[in-house]
């Protein structure tokens, strides 16, 4: 079914498999000719919806759904339709906040430009709707949502919670002016104490009911929607986003229920929390959050029409107040959800409580900015608040889930800047509750979900990065540096690979932070640094390498005569690598009986789920179900740690300690060596990372010194390897092309070429720059997604500066893609 606009919606009818009734047919072939004054409109959905309950006894023993959703859809439509002729302003008629493709949209191209005809405002004459008909029409769509609230089938339902916001907008447009108003609110407010009804039943049976445990089609799951569960919350959200701030006083006719001086119903507020807190349903937790935003939007709307203060205490105070007042239910209850759904499992949850978390901080920053009077008591309001919402905010920054991820940046840029007021306001809040931030982190690190424990640990690097190299705010952190070292440590031997390689990163970052603190582990720490340097991960090497780099600014020579003796063992590994040909690895890649009967893996379930290792618990076992390293991969590490020694030890200005060419010659001579064999096919991933560290090696020694010694060592495998005659593999050709540019550039295209002694070498050099040149010609510019990789922006390494002709991984400092606190 197509729900995205009248028409669509209508031509589904006539294309639904199995066929639908010649008379089904009929209607929607009527309605697509109708406009909605026609009395063949409403005629034609009344009958949808009654043929979509009753069913047709010629043709179908069971009622079909498809006209149902259809004749509610159209309703929402015409009730949409009808609130803004009434309406006296331009503003648009938005839908409430309903997560994903699951949930149709109200056709918005049903509102056109208004006329006036006959007093009454409509989009044309043909469009202006008989008024004697809204109250009839609403008596019987009424009707239908009650007998239809807990239909089987999901979109219905779904329609129906619309069809309850839009009935209760017209209501609230029309108010109470008119008999027609009147009437149309005490429908509205008829169906909302049904919707509640049903809410409250819902909850009381459960899941493991009677009534629904013996049914096939009443079997209740963790992720599809919990029958009207999720309905009735959408539905309660529809009707209070279209009340907006009345909604207090018809919530507040519920007198058995109602907080004194509040107008909100407690029980609803205690339903809505165990929904979101409570309920094993994703489903059921986002609706039952969505709730709450639409009661904050209801608190907010009647603050925003009022000019000053005074009148702001009178009118519009008392609502704003259940945002508030340390002690009003509705803020307990908000920070109660906040503080669960910031952190749950399912990213469609986080990304609900995210909305939920800027809509209620940003409603206490705009009431305090419309009236200034009020702006000593902003502190009053959000301080006491920031030692539990703020360490989740801090973590969303880093989950995984992109949405969640940028908009969390979002709401801490929006919080900040407008709360604050200056660049390091973030820096200062978070050093001000380093305490529950740290408590938080560590707990977060050792989180059952495995994407949890990588922003953790992401998280724990920028607090040493931030905090804890500033003057200002070290003082702040120290306290919990070791356990949250403690915490790193425990994630170093997780099973999940880039919990291991954030572990690492943010164990390099402490060390540079708080080096003496972290001396005591410093033995457990290199051998963690100097086993992942050989892992099977290209990324866990490189960022092995950059924390031993780390290491070494933190200590010194003492560091750095270790690094350099692993440097010497490991670094010629990959000539003991055993012989393979390249088709015996194709046969061995593309053998049945290898890849049979063997452990299947889903990326939406993560089965086989990966465990939390160390600390105990399941030994330092990294991975069930492993190959076994590679020496290749040994010399492969040893590359990206040739690159950070070049790029921190270089010149005496960025250490104390200069890697002299007495040091490094031999093992750039040991370098090449090494990647120049080739009797195994790995030999050009080798080569491949040799091509991309290269440039930034070279600029890391400078123009003159790497031309004058270690240029000339590496260009006749480099030509080599851009030979297309050489069969290398394509990722290898194209990086000994790109290396060969970037060193071209660095030491002037002239002397390159003129270093290489063959023609071969020149006439190879010469169509991979023409190559290269092309290529630039045809390249798109690079535009920003927000669904791209968390790092879509790369930055240059920080030793090599922002003119290096190579590009590094960004750093550990999180945050690549935005601004940190």
């Amino acid at each position: 079914m197509d729900f995205s606009t009248t028409e669509r919606g209508l031509q589904s009818l006539q294309k639904r498999t199995p066929d639908l009734s010649p008379q089904v047919k009929s209607i929607a072939a009527t309605l697509l000719t109708c406009h909605f004054s026609d009395p063949a409109f409403l005629k034609g959905t009344k009958e949808l919806l009654e043929i979509g309950t009753r069913g047709e006894s010629d043709e179908h023993a069971d009622p079909r759904w498809e006209p149902l959703a259809v004749g509610f859809y159209l309703t929402s439509s015409y009730l949409q339709h009808a609130t803004a002729l009434y309406r006296n302003d331009d503003s648009n008629i938005s839908d409430v906040y309903m997560e994903g493709p699951r949930v149709p949209t109200v056709d918005t191209a049903v509102v056109q430009k208004k006329v006036n005809v006959e007093g009454m405002q409509v989009s044309s004459p043909e469009d202006g709707i008989v008024e004697s008909d809204i109250v009839p029409f609403c008596e019987f769509i009424m009707a239908m949502c009650h007998g239809h609230l807990e239909h089987n089938e999901p979109r219905v339902r779904t329609l129906v919670a619309k069809v309850v916001g839009q009935h209760a907008k017209l209501g609230t447009t029309l108010k109470s002016e008119n008999e027609m108003g009147a009437a149309i609110i005490a429908q509205s407010v008829s169906l909302y104490n049904t919707v509640l009804i049903s809410l409250y039943e819902h909850l009381d049976s459960g899941r493991d009911s009677e009534q629904m445990s013996k049914s096939t089609e009443g079997a209740l799951d963790d992720t599809t929607g919990w029958r009207a569960l999720e309905t009735n919350l959408y539905g309660i959200g529809s009707f209070i986003q279209a009340s907006g701030a009345r909604y207090f006083e018809f919530s507040g006719d519920r007198n058995e229920n109602c907080i004194s001086g509040g107008g909100v119903d407690e029980k609803l507020l205690k339903s809505v929390e165990h929904c979101c807190v409570t309920h094993v349903n994703r489903h059921v937790r986002a609706a039952g959050i969505n709730v709450l935003e639409q009661m904050i939007h209801a608190c907010t709307a009647s603050f925003h029409k009022i000019d000053d203060a005074s009148t702001a205490e009178m009118d519009g105070r008392g609502a704003i107040d259940m945002l508030l007042l340390p002690d009003s239910r509705l803020r307990q209850t908000i920070i109660a959800v906040l503080k669960t759904a910031l952190g749950d499992n399912w990213s469609q949850v986080r990304m609900a409580g995210s909305v939920l978390c800027r809509v209620f901080f940003v409603a206490m920053i705009e009431y305090a900015e419309k009236f200034p009077t009020k702006m000593e008591d902003r502190e009053i309001w959000l301080t006491p608040i920031y030692p539990i919402l703020l360490p989740r905010m801090c973590l969303n920054r880093f989950y995984l889930a992109q949405g969640v991820k940028l908009y969390s940046h979002e709401t801490w840029r929006i919080l900040f800047d407008r709360s604050k007021g200056s660049a390091g306001a973030g820096i200062e809040s978070v050093a001000m509750n380093a305490g529950a931030i740290c408590r938080y982190y560590v707990k977060m690190a050792d989180a059952d979900n495995h994407v949890v424990r990588e922003a953790a640990c992401q998280a724990i690097a920028e607090l040493a990065n931030k905090i804890g190299r500033s003057e200002e705010h070290s003082h702040y952190l120290a306290p919990y540096v070791i356990t949250l070292l403690q915490a790193l440590l425990m994630c170093f031997h997780d099973e999940s690979w880039p919990v291991r390689d954030e572990a690492c990163l943010a164990c390099g970052t402490f060390c540079l932070a708080y080096p003496k603190e972290c001396e005591a582990e410093l033995p457990t720490l290199f051998s963690r640094w100097t086993e992942q340097l050989t892992d099977q991960i290209w990324s866990v090497r490189e960022d092995a390498a950059v924390a031993l780099g780390d290491a070494i600014e933190a200590y010194g020579s003492s560091m750095f005569d270790q690094v350099m003796d692993i440097l010497k063992r490991d670094l010629p590994s990959a000539k003991s690598q055993p012989a393979m040909s390249r088709d015996e690895y194709k046969r061995r890649q593309n053998d049945i009986d290898s890849h049979t009967d063997s452990q299947l893996y889903s990326c939406g379930s993560l089965a086989p789920k990966l465990r939390k290792g160390g600390a105990g618990r399941i030994g330092c076992s990294d991975c069930l179900i492993t190959r076994e390293k590679a020496p290749w991969e040994a010399t492969d590490g040893c590359i990206y740690l040739i690159r950070e020694l070049c790029s921190k030890l270089s010149t005496a200005s960025s250490s104390d300690l200069v890697l002299s060419d007495d040091d490094l010659l031999p093992i750039m001579t040991e370098l090449v060596d090494s990647c120049r064999v080739k009797h195994f096919p790995q030999s050009d991933d080798l080569r491949t990372t040799l091509w991309k560290q290269l440039p930034i090696i070279g600029k890391a020694l400078g123009k003159q010194r790497f031309k004058r010694i270690y240029l000339q060592m590496f260009l006749n495998m480099l030509m080599d390897n851009v030979d297309l005659k050489s069969h290398a593999s394509q990722l290898s050709i194209h990086a000994a092309g790109q290396c060969a540019e970037e060193l071209a550039n660095l030491v002037g295209h002239g002397i390159f070429r003129g270093r290489l002694e063959e023609d071969w070498q020149k006439d190879n050099f010469d169509r991979a720059m023409e190559e290269r040149r092309q290529m630039a010609k045809s390249t798109v510019p690079e535009v920003f997604s927000p669904f791209g990789p968390a790092e879509a922006k790369l930055s240059v390494h920080p030793a090599v500066g922002a003119d290096s002709l190579g590009i590094s991984k960004p750093q550990p400092n999180g945050f690549g893609l935005m601004e940190s606190f």
